[in-house]
């Protein structure tokens, strides 16, 4: 094989990595017939994308996240609020149990077509709109306050829910988890950015 065929191949190969790496550790959640989807796909630089699709005529559905290492039964269960708490587990107004961090700044919830009329006004509609209206929002895991270190394999690991909004049935408060890829540090083994093809192949 010459040398520039190996050079294909092996760019091939890491491209092939790096996009099934992308694809890997995408959670989602949803209420049957109606209510809401929520999902969290990696998008293979460290940044997590967390969708909401609502299909209720409420804007009060809020999803909060947390990292593997954060994870605390206690409170991810809790129906009341404890007397003391770690972050990033707080105290939200208005909202009886611990909260993690909120999506985004300002913060992810559902969203309503300009032509819904909306709860609080109207009554609730759990199926106020069939298509569903798409609300989402990007996380950098580099950027958070108090993030942990990567894994070996360049990967840090998130939790997220919707345990608020006005119909308890419609919430989705089981934890998903999302394996978020491409966190190496620079320079690191598994970092492809800085990876010489032709420094390999004599």
């Amino acid at each position: 094989m010459t040398k520039t065929s190996m050079r294909g191949l092996l760019a091939a190969v890491l491209a092939g990595g790096i996009i099934t790496g992308g694809m890997s550790g995408a959670g989602v959640a949803h209420a049957d017939g109606g209510g809401l989807e929520l999902e969290g796909v990696s998008n293979g630089d460290c940044t997590a994308t967390i969708k909401v699709i609502n299909y209720t005529n409420s804007t009060f559905f809020q999803p909060d996240w947390w990292f593997a290492e954060e994870n605390d039964p206690d409170m991810v269960n809790r129906t009341d609020i404890p007397a003391t708490m770690e972050p990033p587990w707080r105290e939200e107004s208005g909202i009886a149990w611990p909260i993690a961090r909120w999506v985004g700044d300002p913060p992810l919830r559902s969203g309503l077509a300009p032509e819904v009329p909306a709860w609080g006004e109207h009554r609730y509609d759990r199926n106020a709109q069939p298509d569903g209206f798409l609300t989402q929002q990007t996380i950098d895991l580099n950027a958070v306050s108090r993030a942990p270190e990567p894994s070996a394999d360049g990967t840090k690991t998130i939790y997220f829910r919707i345990k608020t909004g006005p119909q308890e049935g419609d919430r989705l408060p089981n934890p998903q988890q999302l394996v978020v890829t491409g966190c190496q540090k620079p320079g690191s083994p598994l970092d492809f950015g800085s990876l010489d093809l032709g420094a390999l192949i004599p």
